[in-house]
C-alpha cells in the first residue's frame, strides 16, 4: 500500500463503520443500497464549480434551474438536486436551530472507535493516527450528526415512509413532500425541463428503494435513538 492508501485507509475504515453505526447496525435488504442517496454528496468538482455572486456552475452551461436566489448551471440532473436540496436544507437545520455540538462529535467519534477497534489490525492503527486523521474524523462525525438531525426534523414535520441508506435511515416520503413544497413556494425551480424527471426520480421511483415495513417496530425507532448515544 503506497503512502497515499495509508493516509487515507483509517478515513475509508471511519466512514465505512459511520454507514454501519448510521443503520443501527442493522444490515438492509439486498435490493436497499440505491445507488443515489437524498442527501447526495457533492460532485467531485463541486468547489470548482461554484460561481460567486449567486451563480453555480460554468455560466457558458444553459440555466438548469434556481434555488433561494442561485442560479445553477448544469447538465446533471443529480448535480442540479444536490445544489437545490444542499441550499434549503442548510437553510431549514438554521431556522430549526439545528446543530451539532462537541460532545455529540466526541461520542460519535468514541463510538466508531469502539466498532473499529474490534479487529486488531484496525486498532493498531487507529494508535497510530495523526492529529489531522482526528480533526477529519471530527469532521465527518458533525456531517453525519447534522444529516442525521436533519432527516429526524422532516420525518417528524412531514412524516411518511423510512428507507434503508448507506448511512442510515432515510426519510424518503418527507423529502419528496419538503421539495414539493418549496417548489410551489417559489423557493426553488426547475429550468431544464429534460432534467425535470431525472431530478425527481429518486422520490417518485419506489422500484429503486426497500423500505422499513410501515408501522412496524423497526421503522418507529429508525430516527428515534440518536446512533451515536450510548443507549441501548
Amino acid at each position: 500500500m503506497g503512502v497515499l492508501g495509508k493516509m487515507l485507509r483509517p478515513i475509508v475504515l471511519f466512514l465505512t463503520a459511520a454507514a454501519l453505526l448510521g443503520c443501527g447496525r442493522e444490515a438492509p435488504p439486498p435490493a436497499a443500497l440505491p445507488a443515489e442517496p437524498a442527501s447526495v454528496p457533492a460532485p467531485a468538482a463541486a468547489e470548482a464549480r461554484e460561481a460567486p455572486s449567486g451563480a453555480y456552475g460554468d455560466p457558458s452551461v444553459p440555466v438548469a434551474g434556481r434555488v433561494l436566489g442561485t442560479v445553477i448551471h448544469t447538465q446533471d440532473a443529480e448535480e442540479l438536486r444536490y445544489v437545490v436540496l444542499k441550499e434549503l436544507t442548510d437553510r431549514y437545520a438554521a431556522s430549526q436551530g439545528i446543530t451539532v455540538t462537541q460532545a455529540e462529535k466526541e461520542a460519535y467519534v468514541a463510538h466508531l472507535r469502539e466498532a473499529l477497534s474490534k479487529d486488531p489490525a484496525v486498532a493498531a492503527e487507529l494508535g497510530e493516527e495523526s492529529d489531522e486523521d482526528q480533526a477529519a474524523r471530527l469532521e465527518i462525525a458533525e456531517a453525519f450528526i447534522l444529516q442525521w438531525k436533519i432527516n429526524r426534523a422532516l420525518h417528524q414535520q412531514y412524516g411518511g415512509r423510512i428507507i434503508f441508506q448507506q448511512g442510515g435511515p432515510e426519510p424518503l416520503d418527507a423529502y419528496r413532500r419538503f421539495l414539493e413544497e418549496r417548489q410551489a413556494a417559489g423557493d426553488f425551480s426547475i429550468e431544464d425541463p429534460a432534467l425535470e424527471a431525472g431530478f425527481w426520480r429518486y422520490y417518485r421511483d419506489e422500484s429503486i428503494h426497500s423500505f422499513y415495513e410501515p408501522g412496524s417496530a423497526e421503522e418507529a425507532k429508525a430516527l428515534d435513538a440518536e446512533p451515536w448515544s450510548s443507549g441501548p
